[in-house]
């Protein structure tokens, strides 16, 4: 805890990509996956929004562009189509028209592609910025060892009968440009990638991770920032049993006893402990517990509690 001075999220395309439903794509305007908000809502009430910071890939960046320009030239195709197959239905029975405006040849629209994903840029509730692939000659002979060696994120793939071992190419620029970025700082890769997946869970120890939600990044940021919020520590009591053993048996409690309606009343942090004062239901009756744990260490301080009894017109 605490060797890094900066964090910096970055975002893979299957993650920042946003489907309005199946593989549609919205065409009119630059929109991200929710779960962006969420991370920069959460930065900020961490606290954090001076240590951490959000990153794109520039190659994450060109994909989501180039994924809308395909996107349009296939619906445009699409639509296009049917409107013959209706006219030759229908006949002289119907009118069928349809005008596209702005963008009417796919040139067009990987412009307007361009201004609408910079306008998203520009958007004083985003904070994130586009970063760029090193393009030294060190990291450039590195990727071409991996490529040749089928080394992670290279892979070894079959397509027309053919066996590839440098497919990944795309993957191993992201992750050179997050390794050359973020340097020795924290490095947090929000991604579903399995490939990726089994890259990052080979280096457990490094300062790279991998997330797949905002509750995951949460605990890493909480980890190693110092920063102790309730909804951490009470996901630690309910989903930790040895702790909750711990704490019942300092307390003189039945240590095997079912506790609910676990509910965190304050949650203060001073260094690498954090002490917690809390309610719950044990063997029938409302106890108020109050902990101090070591986040570092893993490890129950002190433990007491009492029967807790409501306040008149509480």
């Amino acid at each position: 805890m605490g060797i890094y001075e900066k964090a910096y999220i970055y975002f893979d395309t299957n993650i920042l990509e946003c489907r309005h439903s199946g593989k549609s794509l919205y065409l009119s305007q630059f929109t991200v996956n929710p779960l962006y908000y969420e991370i920069e809502d959460l930065i900020r009430n961490m606290g954090l929004s001076n240590k951490v910071e959000i990153c794109i890939p520039d190659v994450v960046w060109l994909e989501l562009q180039e994924h809308l320009v395909n996107h349009f030239k296939s619906e445009k195709s699409s639509m296009e189509s049917k409107i013959d197959a209706f006219r030759k239905s229908f006949g002289n029975l119907a009118e069928i028209t349809c005008e596209f405006k702005d963008c009417i040849a796919e040139t067009d629209y990987a412009d307007y592609a361009k201004h609408i994903a910079q306008s998203f840029l520009d958007n004083p509730r985003v904070n994130a910025r586009v970063i760029f692939s090193p393009k030294d000659e060190d990291t450039i002979q590195q990727i071409i060892g991996q490529a040749i060696h089928s080394i992670r994120p290279f892979r070894t793939a079959k397509a027309g009968g053919k066996e590839y071992t440098d497919a990944g190419f795309k993957d191993a620029l992201i992750y050179n440009t997050i390794l050359v970025h973020t340097g020795n700082q924290l490095g947090i890769l929000i991604s579903n990638d399995g490939d990726f997946s089994e890259l990052f869970n080979n280096m457990r120890d490094g300062n790279l991770k991998m997330c797949s939600n905002a509750k995951a990044v949460q605990m890493v940021l909480s980890q190693e920032f110092s920063v102790v919020s309730s909804d951490m520590i009470e996901g630690l009591l309910k989903t930790d049993s040895y702790l909750m053993q711990r704490i019942l048996s300092e307390c003189e409690l039945d240590e095997n006893a079912h506790v609910f309606n676990l509910k965190i009343l304050s949650c203060e942090s001073e260094e690498d402990s954090v002490s917690v004062r809390f309610i719950a239901i044990v063997n029938g009756e409302k106890q108020s517990f109050d902990i101090t744990y070591n986040m570092n260490a893993n490890e129950l301080l002190e433990a007491s509690c009492e029967i807790f009894e409501e306040k008149e017109g509480g």
